[in-house]
């Protein structure tokens, strides 16, 4: 379909640059780790939308490899988010990193599915060599027939979707709204530009601070036993360095996770379509 196609490869190839970028900035060990991830599922999806592109692809990573490398992912942003919780910060960033590794394993475990019957008939063994399909248009039609109907195998994977692609599309939204969130006047706050005071500041206008930039300030200060202040290592309640609200890398990066989470959404109405059969008018 020409303009989901076109429109999946300008949102992936952004996706990718952006996390090219993200891996350049400071970071810790976590953060650079998370950073890689998310660049692979950039790549990943960016190799999925042409097929030319991702028949050879998964002759050499086979399915099973990306289900498992993704559903490692997903444990990997369950323990950021506890860890952070433990540590007593924000877990959003990380419970959403989470759920989307999470949809993505569901979009490639609902592909395995579909790439199996397909195998099973004799077309992916043509497809697999560059060769011609064997498999006729009636053997897919058929079979997908059946596997969609109430209790079939792309049913259940559908109504498993229901609850991933809700978050997709709710979370891309999220990320659009805070790409337009404006920026306040700088202001000479004796705490900075970045202020997190409370009530009794007395700054007037300034850039208001992100969740990340509040988590990050929040972590660096800390009492002793005896009520002695001192500095804390630095915990991370993000994949990437903090950024105030409004800024052109808080913007870019909210850009980027619209694109990443709208992207999956777009990319997996199909397998929606078992249960909400309107998805169809998604795909033009």
């Amino acid at each position: 379909m020409p303009v989901k196609f076109v429109g999946l490869i300008v949102l992936f190839v952004w996706c990718t640059v952006w996390c090219v970028y993200e891996l350049t900035r400071p970071q810790d060990t976590r953060q650079r780790v998370s950073n890689v991830l998310h660049l692979v599922m950039a790549v990943v999806m960016l190799a999925m939308v042409w097929t030319g592109v991702w028949m050879p692809f998964v002759s050499v990573v086979p399915m099973p490899v990306l289900l498992g490398v993704f559903g490692l992912s997903t444990a990997w942003f369950v323990a950021q988010a506890v860890l952070a919780r433990r540590a007593g910060l924000p877990v959003a960033h990380y419970a959403g990193h989470a759920m989307m590794f999470a949809a993505m394993t569901w979009h490639l475990g609902a592909m395995s599915v579909k790439r199996g019957a397909m195998a099973a008939s004799g077309g992916m063994a043509g497809m697999g060599h560059g060769g011609a399909t064997t498999t006729t248009p009636m053997d897919m039609t058929q079979w997908t027939a059946e596997a969609s109907k109430p209790g079939g195998v792309l049913w259940i994977f559908a109504l498993i979707g229901i609850p991933f692609m809700a978050y997709l599309l709710l979370a891309g939204l999220n990320d659009v709204r805070r790409a337009l969130r404006p920026r306040a006047a700088a202001s000479d706050c004796a705490c900075g530009t970045d202020c997190t005071c409370g009530p009794e500041c007395r700054c007037s206008a300034h850039v208001p601070a992100s969740d990340e930039v509040r988590a990050h300030e929040a972590s660096k200060i800390g009492s002793d036993a005896d009520g002695a202040v001192r500095v804390l290592a630095p915990a991370t309640a993000s994949c990437h360095e903090p950024r105030p609200v409004g800024t052109p890398a808080y913007r870019l990066s909210a850009l980027a996770d619209a694109a990443m989470n709208l992207g999956m959404f777009w990319m997996s109405t199909g397998l929606l379509v078992a249960i909400a059969p309107f998805m169809k008018m998604l795909s033009f």
